[in-house]
């Protein structure tokens, strides 16, 4: 079987990583397409993923956005129709969809945001088959115009798939100066770039974060060149480069991100992890606040307070280890799904 793959956001690069190996290993052939984003270009080479890299991210302007999509979706058509591949394999992509679609090529889409509306719309019509975490009631992705047949569920959420053979590296910390013996935290500030984000991205919960947590390292990251101006000066450590972020999150004390993946990865780590996202919240979000895995504040005290607590809690992380015990690999879901394929 040939298998492409499209990676379409730098978190993606962590996903599928185990499952390019996994494809590989049992004798596929995998093709891999990825679009200029962030760091996606770093995570690819530091995964060692040879990629085709076709087109680019159009920022935050509607605009943009449309034409970047439309000259992506040619030109991913231009290089699949050399591919020939059996199957097309994505997580939130708007364009791979389309070109599958087009080709007549079978399709399997990987949702955990069913709140990003225009990507949904653009992209669960047109895939054949969906997977999600259960956490996500199989009406909010039908009403997108999918069967009920077409969906997979699976008892956890993506971001597991991101450990699979994880080991840490130590190179990260020396890389940032991180000190030893002083606690450590991980932010992440608002998805300003995101179709679904409709706060002010000139400000950030992270500002008044960084001012209240000063007996913390706070190593920030941010989404885009202004929000690394509003943090400088105020005692963050920004990276200046791609840096090995899964490493990091296993030798911190506590995440607190008002993005998604972060966080979750940092709970997949047995990590304490706090949710700073002003709108409404994901199904998966919600759901690990319920199970008492992960926290949800948008009060920089509370938050504060909340870091004090579980910040190196062995107690609050045993907890989410326990969980995690019962929960599935979406890597084995996924590898299930296209074995199952009829091509």
């Amino acid at each position: 079987m040939k298998v492409w793959i499209d990676i379409s956001n730098s978190p993606q690069v962590l996903f599928f990583k185990s499952i390019i190996r996994r494809l590989e290993k049992e004798g596929h052939e995998v093709v891999v397409t990825a679009r200029r984003f962030g760091t996606m270009e770093d995570m690819l080479s530091q995964a060692d993923i040879p990629y085709a890299l076709i087109g680019e991210h159009g920022g935050s302007s509607n605009e943009a956005k449309l034409i970047c999509y439309s000259n992506r979706v040619i030109g991913l058509t231009e290089f699949i129709l050399k591919e020939c591949p059996d199957v097309a394999l994505y997580k939130h992509s708007v364009e791979a969809p389309r070109v599958a679609y087009g080709l007549g090529i079978h399709s399997i889409c990987v949702i955990d945001n069913e709140n990003a509306i225009a990507q949904n719309k653009l992209m669960l019509p047109l895939s054949q088959r969906i997977i999600a975490p259960v956490a996500i009631d199989k009406n909010l992705i039908t009403r997108f115009g999918v069967e009920e047949r077409q969906i997979r569920h699976f008892n956890g959420f993506c971001e597991l798939a991101h450990i699979n053979d994880f080991i840490p590296s130590m190179d990260v910390l020396n890389q940032l100066n991180i000190k030893e013996g002083k606690p450590l935290a991980i932010m992440r500030p608002e998805p300003v770039m995101a179709n679904y984000f409709n706060g002010d991205p000139s400000t950030s919960i992270v500002t008044k974060l960084l001012s209240s947590l000063k007996d913390f390292q706070c190593v920030v990251f941010p989404r885009t060149e202004q929000q690394r101006k509003l943090f400088e000066g105020r005692g963050a450590i920004i990276p200046t480069q791609c840096v090995d972020s899964l490493s990091l999150i296993s030798f911190a004390d506590i995440v607190m991100s008002a993005g998604g993946s972060m966080n979750r990865e940092a709970v997949a780590l047995t990590k304490p992890a706090i949710s700073t996202y002003k709108e409404k919240l994901l199904s998966v979000t919600a759901y690990m606040v319920e199970e008492g895995i992960k926290m949800h504040s948008c009060d920089a005290q509370e938050i504060t307070r909340y870091a004090d607590k579980f910040s190196g809690n062995r107690a609050y992380e045993h907890k989410i280890k326990e969980k995690l015990k019962s929960m599935e690999n979406p890597v084995d879901v996924i590898i299930e799904e296209l074995d199952m394929m009829e091509l």
